[in-house]
């Protein structure tokens, strides 16, 4: 797959704006370490979306469908493996951090300077107030819970679902039921 280093993982903490001249984004891992990428980071999270069966658009427009965070919306990148992102800003915004929600511990101030405490031990300072990412927090936390009781067909009885691909015998299937037709 393309780009693979540049793709949200389980193991992404953040993704930030780079100020260096050259990148655009830098990622951040659980081993600590930080790809650079010439990538914006909203191309990052578009492409990672993709990746896991959609698009940024179409999963903030699913979120904002079943709430109304009209402004900094949380983002489900991938429900079924729950990676939950919460930008800091405007998503536009280029100094827009995005903070993925399994690896937050804790956040602190300290000198009007507000920091994002992982579970990796890794600390980031971060351009919004404690209580911005209490409210991101929350709202996200309301997302993954609301994503995660969606039935999927697997789940389901297939008589249920109307399921029926022309062509195709299931080895559970019964195939006294298709008669002379064999």
């Amino acid at each position: 797959m393309k780009g693979l280093k540049e793709m949200v993982t389980r193991r992404t903490v953040a993704i930030g704006p780079a100020y260096d001249g050259v990148h655009q984004s830098v990622i951040h891992d659980f081993d600590r370490r930080k790809t650079y990428s010439e990538k914006s980071s909203m191309d990052i999270l578009d492409e990672s979306c993709m990746a896991y069966r959609s698009t940024y658009d179409g999963r903030i427009k699913a979120v904002r469908h079943a709430f109304d965070y009209l402004r900094k919306t949380p983002l489900m990148i991938c429900p079924q493996q729950y990676i939950y992102a919460i930008p800091t800003k405007a998503p536009t915004d280029y100094d827009c951090i995005w903070l993925f929600c399994q690896h937050i511990e804790f956040t602190s101030t300290r000198e009007g300077k507000t920091y994002v405490h992982f579970t990796n031990g890794e600390q980031l300072e971060i351009n919004c107030s404690e209580s911005v990412i209490t409210k991101q927090r929350e709202r996200a936390a309301i997302t993954m819970t609301h994503f995660s009781t969606i039935p999927t067909i697997s789940s389901m009885n297939r008589n249920e679902t109307g399921l029926h691909l022309p062509g195709f015998h299931s080895p559970h299937h019964n195939l006294d039921e298709l008669g002379p037709q064999l």
